[in-house]
């Protein structure tokens, strides 16, 4: 079992399940975003469990997660 992510940053990271269990064993940079800053991002690299998670520092992050203290504003 197989899918992709596409981070905050805009790269594309490759992970795999185990079928069964469907605990994730590999997380892997397959495409780098064009405005990714972060050095670390190289195509090919693993990447750990919390390197996943949502930027808490990150702009879209603070509008759709109301737990960080900020309201959700509608910019639309």
């Amino acid at each position: 079992m197989s899918y992709t992510l596409t981070l905050q940053c805009g790269c594309v990271v490759y992970v795999s399940a185990h079928p069964e269990t469907r605990v994730v064993h590999t997380r892997i940079i397959q495409t780098r975003g064009v405005a990714c800053g972060v050095r670390r991002h190289d195509i090919g690299l693993r990447l750990y469990l919390w390197e996943l998670l949502p930027d808490p520092g990150h702009r879209d992050a603070l509008d759709r997660h109301p737990a960080f203290g900020e309201k959700i504003t509608d910019r639309g």
